[in-house]
Parts: C-alpha cells; structure tokens; sequence
C-alpha cells in the first residue's frame, strides 16, 4: 500500500536539525500514541472555547509562567493571534504601525479587519541586516497618533531583540496599544537576562510554541495582559480557526510548559554556553559570528539563535550542510541561521561543527548587501485590492501595478510587496530571482494584482 506522505516524512528521519519545530523530532515525555489520544469535545475532556477541565488548568498555568493575564492556546499557529490582536485593538478603517519586517500574517489582518496599515522602515547593517529601530517606532509613534495598535516584531528571525520599555511608555501615553510578535520567543520566560514582551510592557503577545519550545507544528499562545480581553479575543479566534481543534496538539503546548518548567532554564543555559563555545571556534573554521558584527544596532540578540557568517555565501553553505544531513532554518545571501532550543545537545552542536569543519569555505563574490529603501507607494486599502477583482500578471511586467496579495521570501515570509502596494520594478526583480522554492504570493511567473 502507497503511503507517499508517510513515506516522504519518514525518509527525512535522522537528519541534524536545526529549524523548527523546538521538539527535534523527540517529545519531551517521549514517544505518544496520537491516534489514541486524538478525540473530541465530550463530557470527560473539555472545549477550547470554553474551557472548564484541563484545557483552563493548562491555560492558568501558563498564564502564570509567561506573566499574563489569560493565555488562550492556538492550534493555527501564531497566525491567528497575531490577526486576533490587531482586530482586538483596531477597528474598521483605524490605523496600525507596522514594521517593515513583520509576517504576512499581520497584513491578512488588516485585510480581515479592514485596517490601515502605516509601515515603519528598516534601517540596514554594512553588511545587510535589516532591522527596526527604536528612533524609528518613536518617531512613527509620534507622527501617527491617530495610530490604535503597534505591532512590533521581537525577537526577530537573526535573534534581534528590540528595546521595548521607552516604546511601550510613548505608545500607552498617546492611547495606543502595544502588541508584540514574539513568534520566535516562546523560550524566553525561561531564559534569565533576556526580558520578552511581558516585562516590557506590551498589551498582548503571541508566541509559536513549536519554533523554540519542544511543541508540534502549528501550536502557538496568544498571551493578554488584561484577563478581561479574553472574552472578545476568544470570539476574534473563533473566525479564524476551526471549531474542531486538536487535543493533542493542545497537549503539546501543555507537555512544553511542563518539560520547561521542570528543566527549561537549565537546558536553555547548557545550550546558550555549548552555542558560545562553538561561536569563539568559528573564525578557525572559516566562518563568522554574524550577530558579534551587529552590536552598533542597540539590539540585544539571542544567544539560542545561532547565525553564521558564511564567505561562500548563506545558500552554498545551507545546500553543502544539507548534503551532509545537517539542516539549517533559512539562509540569506552571507548568512545560514540556526534555531537552538532546549531540545539540542552537545553532540547535536558537535555535529554541526564536523559538518562545517569539514567543507572548508572558499570566498565567493556576493551580491551587494541591501540598503534602506523607499518603502512601496500605497494605491489602495488592503481590504479593497485583496477582495476586488485581480488578475495574474507577468513578473517581467508586473513592476508598476497593484498587488491584490502578499507576496515576498520565505523563509521568513515577510511581504515584499503587499495588498494595495505598487510592485516596484526592484521587488519584480527580487522575486523573479528567488525561484518557486524561496519565495510566496508568486505561481509559476505570475502575481496576482488588481485587475
């Protein structure tokens, strides 16, 4: 009998991973039966939306953890709440401050919710990081205080951890509220020294369980300061995810919880100082600590989020560690990135470093790294151009129309070119270049724009 998704999946066993999900392929409890755990709403479990078994005391315990009010646990990953708590904070036609940088998901919630979305610039590194900067969400902040929600992205995917506390103190004093996309920190109430968004200040945040926690795919925790929230952000959740969700996916955020309580803290240390090691030991092996060169950003960075500097440039290196059966998260022109969590070890960290010791890094000519540019002119709402008549064009003659649909790079699915944006003739060409595997919004050559 044929089981080619069966098959597929059990063919990429035994590689060394370094993506998400947190779990590495080993549940912390170990091995669980989830057919026999799989079942529905009945009189001895419980209901996600309206939780009075073990669903509320998993969803308590956690809000004690993280420092919230209510954690309301996703199965749809942190899409959801990143959609649900800018609907939560704005209303129809009301404005939200965006960075640049945030996932697509942010902006299918301004088409959800009939949003105006005002993007913040990135600004960029020597050597092509792009980040956002405190001056820059201030001074937004104080062009645009008719603005009702911020979302800030923290960490980002190389680990950037912006500084929160004069942002969350400008945004509250003129009536806004501060959300926080901390997809990638999940981690971070265990890990001592790097606050998250609860002890900056942020209203709401949401945290994918399975990139950094030792969860399945797709489990994520929308966290509310205020625990009076929680009754119309269950609604919000309610339009956007299934009526039928997965007991076993709500058990592996609980099961994560658990094993980090118990062992998190330690695990995270271990690994944080095996990632050091490795870091000092890099220029021996030919390559480089990216975030070490990163430091004039006034960021703080992750010190589980390994990201190396590549003479060879980010895809060879990604493709030559692949061969090796080692996977990496993402790559970009000169930098491969690492997700470590409190799931890896010594000899997963050994591992990595006999793959790289053992490619031997020629320098490459790379193209030019970025630097700030303008940001898309706006020609529509997002609401009018996703939902109004499109048609698919042409990337060779795209530049100059109007996207009907996010399309960007993935990893990390940020927007290029967004609903109602004009496509530049710069993110035609980005995209054109990207081939079918390393971009989204694109089929076969085509881009939908408004017709």
């Amino acid at each position: 009998m044929e089981r080619p998704v069966w098959e597929m999946l059990e063919r990429n066993r035994g590689r060394a991973s370094f993506h998400m999900p947190g779990h590495k392929g080993r549940g912390p409890f170990g091995p669980v039966d989830a057919y026999a755990l799989d079942t529905t709403e009945l009189p001895g479990t419980d209901d996600l939306y309206c939780p009075e078994n073990g669903l509320r005391l998993a969803q308590e315990r956690y809000a004690r953890v993280a420092g919230s009010g209510a954690a309301l646990f996703l199965h749809n990953g942190s899409t959801v709440g990143i959609q649900a708590m800018l609907m939560l904070y704005a209303r129809p036609g009301e404005t939200v401050l965006l960075p640049r940088n945030a996932h697509l998901s942010a902006v299918h919630g301004c088409v959800l919710g009939d949003l105006r979305p005002v993007f913040m610039p990135l600004s960029f590194t020597e050597d092509g990081y792009g980040y956002l900067r405190e001056e820059t969400v201030l001074a937004s902040l104080a062009a645009h205080p008719e603005a009702r929600c911020l979302l800030v992205t923290r960490p980002d995917y190389y680990g950037g951890c912006l500084p929160m506390e004069r942002i969350a103190a400008a945004a509250h004093a003129q009536g806004c509220r501060l959300a926080v996309d901390e997809a990638h920190g999940a981690h971070l109430p265990w890990m001592p020294g790097l606050p998250g968004a609860a002890q900056a200040g942020a209203d709401a945040w949401v945290q994918s369980c399975h990139k950094t926690l030792p969860s399945l795919t797709g489990t994520a925790v929308l966290h509310l300061r205020d625990a009076a929230e929680r009754e119309k952000a269950l609604r919000l959740l309610r339009m956007t995810q299934t009526s039928s969700p997965n007991f076993v996916l709500m058990m592996a955020v609980d099961d994560a919880c658990a094993y980090m309580e118990a062992a998190g803290t330690a695990r995270l240390a271990a690994v944080c100082a095996g990632a050091d090691a490795l870091r000092r030991r890099l220029p021996a092996l030919g390559y480089g600590d990216a975030q070490a060169a990163w430091g004039e950003t006034g960021l703080r960075f992750d010190p589980t989020r390994l990201v190396i500097r590549a003479p060879q440039g980010g895809e060879a290196l990604d493709q030559a560690l692949a061969r090796l059966g080692v996977d990496v998260e993402m790559h970009d022109p000169r930098r491969a990135v690492c997700i470590l969590t409190a799931m890896d070890g010594d000899a997963c960290l050994a591992r990595l470093e006999q793959a790289l010791a053992a490619l031997r890094p020629e320098a490459a000519a790379l193209p030019a790294a970025p630097l700030a540019r303008a940001l898309p002119p706006v020609r529509m709402p997002p609401r009018e151009a996703a939902l109004g008549e499109t048609e698919r064009v042409p990337l060779s003659v795209a530049a100059g129309r109007v996207a009907a649909a996010c399309a960007g790079l993935y990893p990390p699915g940020i927007p290029l070119a967004a609903p109602g944006e004009e496509i530049t003739e710069e993110t035609a060409q980005a995209l054109a270049q990207a081939g079918p595997r390393g971009r989204f919004g694109v089929e076969g050559e085509e881009i939908l724009c408004v017709r």
